[in-house]
């Protein structure tokens, strides 16, 4: 009886440890920190584009760190900085924050407008381009 009693212990003690870690191996989710950028030219100074794009369409997922993120196909009507010319169709990646349940809290901010001002990374985590963080690569545009 006190050995079956060491056993269920010993067990309990585990799926508790598995519970901190995310899992029973210990490879539970890590989150990113994202830069938090104070000006609009600070964000432009960091992208490697910045578009103004229209004609937002849902295009699947795209992996940005090692989550499927909202990808989109979206049509340039003004290129800033980067390499993308107006009339030019990309796709985009919208940065998901992995650690926020929902990954887009009140929703995915590449849906918020028809005009929309995207600051973007071609980052080597990431096979197509995407929004610089979650929260500081979609804006707006009136």
């Amino acid at each position: 009886m006190r050995r079956a009693l060491g056993v269920v212990a010993s067990v309990i003690v585990v799926f508790a440890l598995a519970g901190c870690s995310g899992s029973l191996f210990g490879t539970g989710v890590s989150c990113a920190g994202w830069v938090s950028y104070e000006s609009d030219e600070d964000r432009a100074a960091d992208a490697d584009a910045v578009v103004v794009v229209t004609d937002i369409r849902e295009d699947g997922t795209v992996d940005i760190l090692g989550y499927a993120a909202n990808a989109y196909l979206v049509s340039v009507t003004e290129s800033e900085k980067g390499p993308f010319a107006v009339g030019e169709e990309i796709r985009v990646g919208s940065t998901a924050d992995n650690c926020s349940n929902p990954p887009y809290g009140d929703g995915d901010d590449m849906l918020d407008g028809e005009t929309l001002r995207l600051y973007l990374t071609d980052a080597e985590d990431s096979p197509e381009w995407r929004t610089i963080t979650p929260f500081d690569g979609v804006q707006v545009v009136d």
